[in-house]
């Protein structure tokens, strides 16, 4: 069906090139409606850029797969910063597989960042470093939202990307050195998912995952979240086990149900600073 614009038929013939054209380009799933909705002329003013940060590939599927599905449906640009690419023997495998994963949600490979730390002992890395390259990073998508890891989580390298998070989202810096208008201190709210396995076995009563918000999802976001995890194929459990796809499937129910909703994906809202 053609677009219109002012009330001028655009040739069907532009969409059927413009069509190969994004074939061609394996165009980002949100940039290809941005440009529809221009020559329809019905931008969503609501379209902003968004960051998901995780230890390891994996994680961003797990803790917000399906809030990830959602931001791209309507239009978001979607960023994914992941700080490590796993152990040395399985880094490239797992590096095709976080492509996949990108195909999934139809996102742009060049949407994707990777700190590099090594996996398992994020501790032994110069955290100022790492700070750093994530505030580099966030200066130069300039998100309104980032999600990333729970502070209370088991994994120690979970609780080392939160602190990196804080740092690099403050809403105001003192840098050493470098011009304070090129840092980016405009993200308005920082969410932490919720990791099944991680999230759940922490211990530590004083920091239980008790959501503050609840992200209503559809079947349709949810199977995209199961499909991009599944990607990542020896990182899926088997069974029963917490991180198999049946309980990720059954966490979302839990959640929704817990708002009396189907399905919902969970957070802790961090901080949220609101122009309304």
């Amino acid at each position: 069906m053609p677009f219109t614009n002012n009330g001028k038929i655009v040739y069907t013939k532009f969409y059927e090139i413009w069509d190969k054209l994004c074939n061609i380009l394996i165009l980002d799933v949100s940039l290809i409606k941005k440009i529809e909705e221009f020559f329809n002329g019905t931008q969503n003013v609501y379209d902003m850029n968004v960051l998901v940060i995780g230890a390891h590939p994996d994680d961003e599927s797990i803790g917000a797969g399906a809030t990830i599905a959602k931001h791209v449906e309507k239009g978001d640009s979607v960023f994914i910063a992941l700080f490590s690419v796993g152990h040395k023997p399985i880094q490239p495998k797992l590096k095709t597989q976080a492509y996949e994963m990108l195909k999934v949600f139809g996102i742009n490979k060049k949407n994707i960042f990777w700190l590099n730390c090594k996996s398992g002992n994020f501790m032994s890395e110069d955290q100022l470093k790492v700070n750093a390259e994530l505030t580099n990073i966030i200066s130069k998508i300039k998100p309104k939202i980032v999600y990333t890891h729970y502070y209370g989580d088991t994994h120690q390298d979970h609780i080392f990307v939160f602190h990196s998070t804080m740092v690099a989202c403050r809403p105001i810096h003192f840098p050493r050195g470098i011009n304070e208008k090129d840092i980016w201190t405009g993200v308005e709210k920082i969410l932490c998912y919720e990791i099944h396995s991680s999230s759940n076995w922490s211990g530590r009563l004083d920091k239980p995952f008790d959501p503050t918000e609840y992200n209503i999802i559809s079947s349709k976001h949810l199977k995209s979240k199961l499909d991009a995890y599944a990607c990542y194929k020896k990182e899926v459990r088997p069974g029963d086990h917490p991180r198999s796809l049946d309980s990720l499937k059954t966490l979302a129910k839990f959640r929704g149900n817990s708002v009396g909703r189907p399905y919902a994906e969970a957070f802790v809202v961090i901080r949220h600073i609101s122009n309304d």
